[in-house]
Formats: structure tokens, C-alpha cells, sequence
């Protein structure tokens, strides 16, 4: 099996399901323990259908929804040639659709920062597992230069000093690497969260609107958590957390 047959079949793989014993994934997913490459694109694959999910779960069901939708729409049974021709034509609709929008397909994905610091965010507030648990620096730095990640980033002084690392993880966004470093700032972990504040590091280049200076920028997000973004050398940095600017800007650069 090759890497891009494994990716095909993967693509349908729901974490956190009955799929992890599914022995239509078994050889895919093995493969992936032994190849470095596939295992981070699985990685990235995971995050991003939990952050996907999570975002589908907030969103409220309506009341007796099934019941109004049953009381709405009496089941009439409809003739056979009836079926077909509406069955016909929902077909040539589709296909019609599809046509109109091929032009089109596979440049929809959004690509500006906003979109890459939110997705990293997600990875955040779902407490995505960390691939190396340490609270060593300099061992989670050496782990990351072996896994040929971004390991030549600079820490900002006071988080080093104000928060404990715990541990970090490997993983891209749209192609592009991205390191994820975890720490705890010692306040109470949320239910089943391990760390609260997150450091995301990529290349300057991760998107075309990503900050140009190495003073922060402070963004409130939908999901409770706020970041802050800024530059240093050919680094982007985005540290996430909950809680409110004056709380985060203790452990960002000095300015």
C-alpha cells in the first residue's frame, strides 16, 4: 500500500469512533506508525475532523424538531414513475451544480491567517495529545529537530519564567509546518485538559496577511480563548489561552 492509497482510505477514518477497530483501516493505519510523513498528515487529518466536530456539537437542536418535521411532511407514498422523474431530475441538478462550480473546486479553502490561527485554536480548546510529554526544554526542542520539525524558535522570556512546559507536538497546517508547544500556567486544568496555554510556531510564510513585526497582537476569539500573534526573524508565534489580554501579556515578549 502506498502513502497516497493509505491517505484515500484514511480520509473517511473518524477519530475518537468505532473506526480505530475497523479492519478496513487496520493496514492503513499501520502503515502510518512506520512512516513519519503519513503519520503527521494523520495527525493533522484527527485535529482537524475533532475541531470540525466540536464545532457541529455547539450548535443547539431546536425543540420537538424531529416531531415538527414528521407533523410538517405526512408520509404520502408517491407512484413509482413519480419517484423516478423527481429522482431524475435532483440527479441532473447536481450535476449541473458540480459543473457550474468545478472551475472552482480545490480554491475554496481559505488560506489568511485568521484561518490558520483559528484552526490552531481548536487543536487548543480540544486538547489535542501532545506526541512528547516533558517539561525539559531543551529535550522537547531536541525531539522536535529529530522529528524534522520547527525547532529554531525563541521562547519569549516570560513565559519561560512565568509557565511550565509540558509537552509538544509535530503537525501542519495546508502543507505547512507547525510546532505545538504546551505549558501550564498553574491555574486549575480544565476537566479533562492537561495544559492551558498554547504556543504555536510556523513559518512566516504560513499565510500571506501574517504579522510583520514582533509586537503582539491581541485577538479575541469565539471559542473563549484569547491569542496573541507576532514575528520574530522568518517565525510566526501564536499564543492561546483563556482568560482575558492582561492575563496572556504576562507571558509574552517585551515590548
Amino acid at each position: 500500500m502506498t502513502n497516497e492509497q493509505a491517505k484515500q482510505i484514511l480520509q473517511l477514518y473518524r477519530p475518537g469512533t468505532a473506526d480505530a477497530t475497523d479492519p478496513s483501516f487496520a493496514e492503513a493505519l499501520d502503515l502510518c506508525e512506520h512512516n513519519a510523513e503519513l503519520k503527521q498528515w494523520f495527525a493533522n487529518h484527527c485535529a482537524l475532523y475533532s475541531a470540525i466536530r466540536s464545532k457541529f456539537k455547539k450548535i443547539p437542536v431546536p425543540e420537538a424538531l424531529k416531531e415538527q418535521i414528521i407533523a410538517e411532511r405526512p408520509a404520502r407514498p408517491a407512484p413509482a414513475w413519480q419517484k423516478a422523474v423527481l429522482a431524475g431530475g435532483a440527479l441532473a441538478l447536481v450535476a449541473m451544480a458540480l459543473m457550474s462550480l468545478s472551475p472552482y473546486l480545490g480554491t475554496r479553502e481559505p488560506h489568511d491567517f485568521a484561518t490558520y490561527r483559528n484552526t490552531m485554536d481548536e487543536l487548543a480548546r480540544n486538547d489535542y495529545p501532545m506526541e512528547m510529554n516533558s517539561s525539559d526544554l531543551d529535550a522537547i526542542r531536541t525531539h522536535l529537530a529529530e522529528r524534522k520539525a520547527i525547532a529554531d524558535y525563541v521562547l519569549p522570556e516570560n513565559l519561560q519564567k512565568n509557565a511550565k512546559a509540558l509537552g509538544c507536538l509535530a503537525t501542519s497546517w495546508q502543507g505547512k509546518p507547525v510546532t505545538m508547544v504546551c505549558f501550564a500556567t498553574g491555574r486549575p486544568a480544565e476537566p479533562g485538559h492537561t495544559s492551558d496555554l498554547w504556543l504555536f510556531i510556523s513559518t512566516d510564510a504560513v499565510a500571506k496577511d501574517a504579522p510583520k513585526t514582533s509586537t503582539p497582537t491581541f485577538v479575541a476569539e469565539s471559542n473563549g480563548l484569547i491569542t496573541a500573534s507576532w514575528k520574530v526573524g522568518n517565525r510566526t508565534y501564536v499564543l492561546a489561552t483563556k482568560g482575558d489580554q492582561q492575563f496572556l501579556g504576562k507571558y509574552l515578549p517585551q515590548t
